[in-house]
């Protein structure tokens, strides 16, 4: 091999190499103790199942990229995905996470926020009238259609650090009610004798991606969550754990 071949393929190398790197490298996503079901975890904290984990793997295997899954705080995502330090995460809304720069995967499923309480209400409506005492909340979430109640004193919220906290505060009569999503409800509480539903939320949950994520990556992504879709697969997930 003559120095001109050599260094052109040298230099090929050198071109190459990054993308080549890229594609095989692992696809980076956050744990932010995402309550059960979302993700389930062992004794060491580390990530086992759950409906966040099982699309992860589902998404990692279509793409065909080994999986790392990070612990960070819920605080720190949205500034780890601006700088590339994280590739995507799939529980969000571009209403509960609103930096411009992020960007948006195909909806996944619809999450709905319920209300959880021993008194029934016909709807909304009459919740939104007749409901009063203290609501288990999560720290750190926000509820829109609940903050006028919330401002004016006729709910009184109490944050919990999980949803499965502020179930057991209920089941000990502490709390008037609870609001938690439909599947942390269907999974952590096994019994639901006496108590009453009504929905006070919906939205479709999405994948938010880094603007640093390839957009060769990101097409993928997008597609393999569309073909989960249709063939019924995300379903199957959410079915799993409710």
């Amino acid at each position: 091999m003559n120095v001109k071949t050599c260094c052109w393929l040298s230099f090929a190398y050198l071109v190459l190499s990054p993308a080549a790197l890229a594609a095989n490298a692992p696809l980076r996503v956050p744990h932010i103790a995402d309550a059960p079901p979302f993700m389930l975890t062992d004794q060491q904290q580390t990530p086992v199942g759950g409906i966040l984990f099982d699309i992860y793997q589902q998404l990692a295997r279509t793409l065909n990229r080994p999986m790392q899954i990070e612990a960070i705080p819920r605080k720190r995502v949205t500034d780890l995905l601006l700088l590339g330090q994280l590739d995507f995460y799939c529980n969000g809304t571009p209403e509960w996470f609103t930096e411009p720069q992020l960007r948006w995967s195909p909806p996944l499923f619809v999450h709905r926020d319920l209300y959880i309480s021993a008194e029934a209400f016909t709807d909304f409506a009459d919740f939104s009238r007749r409901s009063k005492g203290k609501v288990g909340t999560t720290f750190g979430y926000v509820y829109p259609t609940l903050s006028a109640m919330f401002a004016r004193g006729q709910l009184q919220r109490v944050d919990s650090y999980s949803p499965a906290e502020s179930l057991r505060h209920l089941q000990k009569k502490h709390l008037t009610a609870v609001v938690v999503s439909e599947f942390e409800y269907g999974y952590l509480l096994k019994n639901k004798h006496g108590l009453h539903v009504v929905e006070i939320e919906r939205n479709q949950i999405q994948c938010m991606y880094s603007p640093m994520l390839a957009e060769s990556t990101v097409q993928q992504l997008d597609q393999a969550i569309e073909t989960l879709r249709q063939q019924g697969q995300l379903e199957q997930i959410l079915t799993k754990y409710r």
